[in-house]
């Protein structure tokens, strides 16, 4: 954290491979642990990367992490989604956590605009975060995010 001191930092984020590391193995008081010392330690909330929401938000229900920050891939292909789009478009309208979609645009397969209009159609997504090649198409995705409106 010594890179980002002096910067506001809201947020921080455990990457996907060791969070669903830690789940596959059942290391589950290491997100405890995570939530407790990010609060402690940066005055900041913790945030979790997943391919499996899902499974995640049930084991932070069990550690009594409350409405967790949770990034995982959500696009209308499933693509990266453990459990299936059905699974996690239930678990978006039903369960207490605040969502930030990845990889919306399923690595490329889906055009911008399907993509996008799939993600702003799900209740309570917070975020997107996406990739861009280059300036031209970081304004156009914001464009579509900001006419498509999220909710």
């Amino acid at each position: 954290m010594k890179l980002f001191q002096g910067l506001s930092t809201p947020v921080i984020f455990v990457q996907n491979v060791v969070t669903d590391l830690l789940l596959g193995v059942g290391f589950k008081q290491c997100f405890r642990t995570f939530h407790d010392h990010v609060k402690d330690a940066y005055g900041a909330e913790a945030g979790f990367i997943t391919m499996n929401t899902p499974l995640l938000l049930d084991v932070l229900d069990e550690l009594g992490i409350e409405n967790p920050i949770v990034c995982s891939n959500i696009n209308k292909l499933g693509f990266r989604m453990c459990g299936g789009i059905e699974l996690y478009e239930r678990t978006i309208a039903t369960r207490r956590f605040r969502p930030v979609a990845m990889s919306v645009l399923a690595s490329g397969v889906i055009p911008p605009r399907e993509a996008i209009e799939y993600v702003c159609r799900q209740p309570r997504i917070e975020s997107i975060v996406f990739g861009a090649s280059s300036r031209g198409n970081i304004r156009q995705t914001k464009a579509l995010i900001d006419e498509l409106s999220l909710t």
